[in-house]
């Protein structure tokens, strides 16, 4: 770890910027590492059946989170940190007291659909299926709340505080809460594993929105809130569609395997999911830090900087990546074994999800350049090229006997190839700047 972190400060840093950086991947590592450990101890507690039960439901509530959000999480490092530039101080009220009363009306209108959908369909589920999704029904608006407080305290560079609820504070909580319940009643059903997750999305969520409360008025002077409805939401629902088939290419080959091969596989093929996105933890990192900072330097119109910018943080990208992905191809069996024994036949999809999430590191930071300037027309119709090219190929693949979860992977991997690609090559002939090193 301390070479890693001696890699970071090599560097020429007069913004504290490849500081951040490192904290962040700190941070992020620990974080990742409790996510995999509640995952597992969720899979060893539930067993295949109900683990994958409560992975489609969690998919599910993922993809209707990103409609609650709108974007407006992506639009905070895309608002804030401009309108701070210019001094704004009003603007940035307004577009949080408009971010959370549109999230809070979307978010509402979501958990009723999945209710309406959840009394049409519930004959065709079993008891703990459907109490299961119920509890996601009432656990929607706070989980799209936690994921909007943390946007903000991002955008105001607060980075170690915003990953606090989603990397630190919720696997842990769910963790011992599931221990718990396991302990007193000898068994864990998708349930009552959706009942602990609801209550500790509660109190964080109450932890997180206080937090940001109490930052904004720390930092930002107090102004009348100017309101920009048709700006923000103009630009946040193009996000928004991106944002949303970006959640459907990472996480809708998991819905297909549970409609043509049932939530068992599902779960397994779940798994390999998890971990192969520890790939993209570099550039995951890199971007929670430099996309608030390129908003502001693409405000700015430096665009030397910004170069400079995105090719350092492309470094960085890859210095953390190509170890991970070397890791993780070796001791990939192993990791899926911690799930239990019927996960390891999920490590041949696995090892294509890594080659599929090294394309995307080895790329740089393309969606980040895209929507912090004003691209996001564009990405949004790369990212519909791409999820229409994964979407036929689950379809061909999946149901094909002998490939199954392994047809999934290939699909899922081609489609972020693609996007990520036809992404570097607009950024690199249009924008002039070089999204890699």
């Amino acid at each position: 770890m301390d070479q890693v972190l001696n890699l970071f400060t090599q560097y020429k840093n007069p913004d504290g910027l490849l500081k951040s950086v490192s904290h962040t991947f700190v941070f992020r590592v620990i974080g990742l590492l409790l996510i995999y450990l509640s995952q597992v101890l969720l899979a060893r507690l539930m067993g295949p059946k109900a683990y994958g039960d409560y992975t489609v439901i969690i998919t599910i509530v993922n993809m209707l989170l990103a409609i609650s959000l709108f974007g407006m999480d992506t639009g905070a490092l895309r608002f804030i940190p401009s309108a701070l530039a210019k001094q704004e101080h009003g603007a940035v009220h307004g577009f949080i007291r408009f971010s959370y009363r549109l999230i809070t009306f979307i978010s509402i209108g979501c958990s009723i659909a999945l209710f309406v959908f959840l009394l049409a369909k519930a004959k065709k589920f079993n008891i703990g299926f459907s109490e299961g999704l119920f509890w996601a029904v009432v656990l929607l608006p706070f989980l799209a709340f936690i994921y909007q407080a943390s946007s903000v305290l991002r955008a105001l560079q607060q980075i170690k505080i915003s990953m606090l609820p989603v990397y630190i504070l919720l696997p842990v909580s769910i963790g011992l809460g599931c221990i718990y319940y396991y302990n007193e009643h000898n068994k864990l059903p998708v349930d009552a594993a959706m009942m602990i997750n609801l209550i500790c999305t509660f109190a964080v969520c109450i932890f997180i929105n206080r937090k940001a409360g109490k930052t904004v008025n720390q930092i930002i002077p107090e102004a009348e809130p100017v309101m920009k409805p048709g700006l923000w939401t103009s630009v946040s629902s193009v996000i928004f569609i991106s944002t949303l088939l970006n959640m459907l290419l990472k996480q809708s080959d998991i819905l297909f395997v549970s409609y043509f091969l049932g939530n068992t596989k599902a779960g397994i093929y779940g798994a390999a999911v998890k971990i192969s996105t520890l790939v993209a933890i570099g550039l995951s990192v890199t971007d929670y830090v430099f996309m608030p900072k390129i908003a502001a330097l693409w405000e700015k119109r430096q665009v030397m900087k910004l170069q400079k910018l995105v090719r350092e943080g492309s470094r960085q990208i890859l210095l953390i990546t190509v170890p991970i992905a070397v890791v993780l191809l070796a001791s990939g069996k192993w990791l899926l074994g911690f799930f239990g024994d019927a996960f390891s036949n999920a490590y041949l999809p696995l090892v294509i999800l890594i080659v599929g999430q090294l394309v995307n590191a080895a790329t740089g930071m393309v969606g980040g350049m895209l929507t912090m300037t004003g691209n996001q027309k564009m990405f949004l119709i790369f990212y519909i090229v791409a999820f229409a090219a994964q979407v036929l190929l689950n379809i061909l693949l999946i149901p094909i006997p002998g490939l199954g979860i392994l047809g999934a992977s290939i699909a899922s991997s081609f489609g972020l190839i693609l996007l990520n690609v036809i992404g570097f090559r607009y950024v690199k002939r249009k924008m002039k700047i070089s999204a890699s090193i």
